[in-house]
């Protein structure tokens, strides 16, 4: 029934038909023809094609790379903290009969697919861990290869083909990211302290080691005030004042006692102010 209308069309409006029966196919480009609602033929060469202008549909497909942008979306992380993420897909269609009759409006679709993908595999993991367990800061590769894997066996019925499925935004969402900064802060602070008490024990570790190596053994007393002194020099933030003792501990006896306290006299003496 459809080639004799076909035909008879073509007769009565044969200036018609001849001018607007021509198909030019361009390159990268592929042509899925439709003859009164079937399946045709798919034009896949580039150049000019004749094709009966009644009852046809043209279905043009690119076969070009495409990118789209899945658009900046607040999820809910493996933590349940909401974080904002967008992506960047690349891909192509190699199936075009598929991509054309399988699915409507097929870039549409496998935008849609990449919003669901991109929400599915965010929400599965933490947005960083001091773990070192999978986040979604610190293993990007892998998963954008998830992601790309995923997305592919949705789209697979459009005859698309992803080839890159990439973040291009992730942050926390800006409700919680102060207190978010302050817990970094916090968290680099301790692996900093963490670093600087490893090294001030070596060090004074090394410090005693080298005093017996030379002959200079120290008395338990003498090595703790030494352990205690040099830990809060290293450790310590302000600069440090050193100060020197004017007793010897628990040695001294009472005739240095006097000697220091005549020596203290003598010092105020000769730097008490003098009358005019």
């Amino acid at each position: 029934m459809g080639s004799i209308l076909t035909a008879i069309l073509s007769v009565l409006f044969f200036p018609i038909t001849l001018l607007g029966s021509w198909l030019v196919v361009s390159p990268q480009q592929e042509i899925v023809l439709l003859r009164w609602g079937r399946f045709s033929r798919l034009m896949q060469e580039p150049g000019l094609y004749w094709a009966v202008l009644w009852g046809r549909r043209a279905i043009r497909i690119s076969t070009k790379q495409q990118a789209i942008e899945v658009h900046r979306t607040v999820v809910a992380d493996g933590n349940g903290n909401p974080i904002v993420v967008a992506a960047v897909v690349t891909f192509r269609f190699v199936d075009t009969k598929r991509a054309a009759l399988d699915v409507e409006d097929a870039p549409t679709f496998v935008r849609t697919q990449a919003m669901a993908v991109l929400k599915q595999v965010a929400s599965r993991y933490p947005y960083e861990s001091a773990t070192h367990e999978t986040s979604l800061k610190s293993e990007t590769e892998g998963i954008a290869r998830e992601m790309r894997d995923l997305l592919q066996s949705k789209v697979g019925v459009a005859g698309a083909e992803v080839v890159s499925f990439e973040l291009s935004d992730l942050s926390y969402a800006p409700e919680i990211a102060r207190a978010m900064l302050v817990r970094q802060q916090a968290q680099a602070l301790v692996d900093a302290r963490k670093v600087i008490v490893d090294g001030a024990v070596q060090i004074v570790h090394h410090a005693i080691e080298l005093l017996e190596e030379k002959g200079h053994a120290l008395q338990p007393n003498e090595e703790a005030r030494l352990v205690s002194n040099l830990l809060v020099v290293i450790c310590g933030e302000a600069h440090v004042q050193p100060t020197v003792s004017m007793q010897s501990g628990d040695l001294r006896d009472s005739a240095d006692d006097d000697k220091t306290r005549a020596l203290l006299e003598t010092i105020a003496k000769n730097t008490a102010p003098r009358a005019s």
